[in-house]
């Protein structure tokens, strides 16, 4: 199972109820077990490469089809509502319980009104079936050896085995009789009740990959290509990656190579470190779920999970502080790599919850001992360039965003990944340009 927590798909905003997030750019389904299929996707990534790819393929056909006829959010909820009604305990076979309500409530609103529910469910579910049949089928037979297909064909067939074929088209048709409707009443809520439950879940599916297949069909995203195996020195390469919640975003390629998987990214505030691990931290998970991804071209190696430690805050009902929730953290992920799982780590501004130097020595300390896990990627952004000569033997990659210091302009921020070191020193530039200081000793003067 793919590991990602709760601080991971919070800090890459995956699903957060107070603002946009991944979920609502990928979300077009129309039924809520739709909705909620593609929901399940979001917090259960993929780790392995055919289950990604199949994912990959079958949403690129999706963008080719229209399968709307089929997704019908109510009456999907009304089917729902079919399969959950019991017979009752005392009916011991579905003869006896029909006869008993016809005869004893024939008459009784509630009596039609279940049996306008029950002949409309029976007369959908063929539906549903019949059309999952003959288009699963058409795309079963020009791609044979889709195994996503061919499972969801089985699927269908299960229900449709033993089932008189002539009496299926009566169904389609809506001409039920007592004795069809009670025969298939408790075929479908009962002997196939299951297997139709498994038909209902591949329509969901069908939903939640057509809507992601809907809500990215035209805009600028690219299918990663995916190995899962050390393809020699190159671990990541995006061209061209973006942030998808950014109006006109700046383009960045992202290199990243066995030899050098560990980046200390520097650049003071608002020079855009946080967005930027966002940005890769995304690209990786998209992969993961076998979506396409915010690039112009992407490769990435597979992990067996991401952490993300980016927007970090205290647990007070836990007593804890920033800092010691800092340290679980890197703990969860010193136990993780002990185990050999092979993740891909984001870390923003660590160990900020302590002073300067406590800091500084324990950054030197973690990166020191993250030398050697070669299968797993860290990403480390941070304000302290001091120890930057030190980490230079380390092989740590040194990377940074830049900023432009304009008298007249002000601030100019690239948003451009850059090698090196950042030297800006913005605080001092920004109190002088205020006048700051100036205007301090201009009140001391005075007094």
């Amino acid at each position: 199972m793919f590991i990602i927590d709760k601080q991971t798909l919070a800090d890459l905003n995956v699903t957060n109820s107070q603002c946009r997030d991944l979920f609502d750019l990928f979300d077009c389904t129309i039924t809520l077990g739709g909705r909620d299929m593609l929901y399940s996707y979001f917090l259960e990534p993929l780790s392995a490469k055919s289950e990604i790819l199949d994912r990959q393929w079958i949403i690129r056909f999706m963008q080719d089809v229209d399968i709307t006829d089929i997704l019908d959010k109510y009456m999907m909820q009304d089917l729902e509502q079919y399969l959950s009604l019991p017979l009752e305990p005392y009916s011991p076979t579905k003869t006896s319980y029909y006869l008993e309500l016809v005869t004893a409530n024939f008459l009784s609103a509630d009596f039609k009104k279940r049996d306008l529910l029950i002949r409309r469910s029976i007369h959908e579910i063929a539906k549903i079936i019949d059309y999952l049949n003959v288009f699963l089928g058409a795309v079963n037979s020009q791609y044979p050896t889709r195994s996503v297909i061919v499972d969801y064909c089985n699927k269908i067939d299960r229900v449709l085995e033993d089932i008189d074929l002539g009496e299926f088209e009566k169904l389609l048709e809506n001409k039920l009789s007592l004795e069809l409707m009670i025969k298939y009443d408790y075929l479908f809520r009962n002997i196939k009740r299951n297997a139709i439950r498994e038909v209902f879940t591949v329509l969901y599916q069908l939903d939640a990959l057509y809507g992601v297949a809907q809500c990215t069909k035209g805009k600028h995203l690219v299918f990663p290509g995916i190995e899962d195996h050390d393809p020699g020195s190159d671990m990541i390469r995006i061209r061209g990656g973006y942030n998808l919640f950014l109006e006109n975003p700046v383009k960045n390629d992202i290199e990243i190579e066995s030899s050098g998987n560990l980046w200390y990214l520097t650049g003071a505030n608002m020079t855009g470190k946080s967005t930027l691990l966002k940005t890769i931290g995304t690209c990786v998970y998209l992969a993961h779920l076998g979506f396409p991804v915010p690039a112009d071209a992407m490769e990435t190696v597979l992990f067996d999970g991401i952490s993300a430690t980016i927007n970090l805050g205290d647990n007070i009902s836990a007593g804890a502080s920033h800092f010691f929730n800092e340290v679980l953290r890197v703990k969860h992920l010193a136990e993780l790599l002990a185990e050999g799982k092979k993740m891909f780590v984001l870390m923003d501004e660590l160990f900020k919850g302590t002073n300067h130097n406590d800091a500084s020595e324990a950054t030197l300390e973690l990166i020191s001992c993250l030398r050697g896990f070669d299968n797993s990627i860290f990403l480390l952004s941070s304000h302290i360039t001091e120890i930057s000569s030190f980490l230079k033997g380390k092989s740590a990659v040194m990377k940074h965003l830049g900023v432009k210091l304009d008298k007249h302009k002000g601030l100019i921020f690239t948003y451009e990944l850059s090698d090196g070191v950042a030297e800006d020193k913005l605080g001092m530039w920004l109190l002088q340009r205020e006048c700051v200081f100036e205007i301090l000793r201009k009140a001391k003067s005075r007094q």
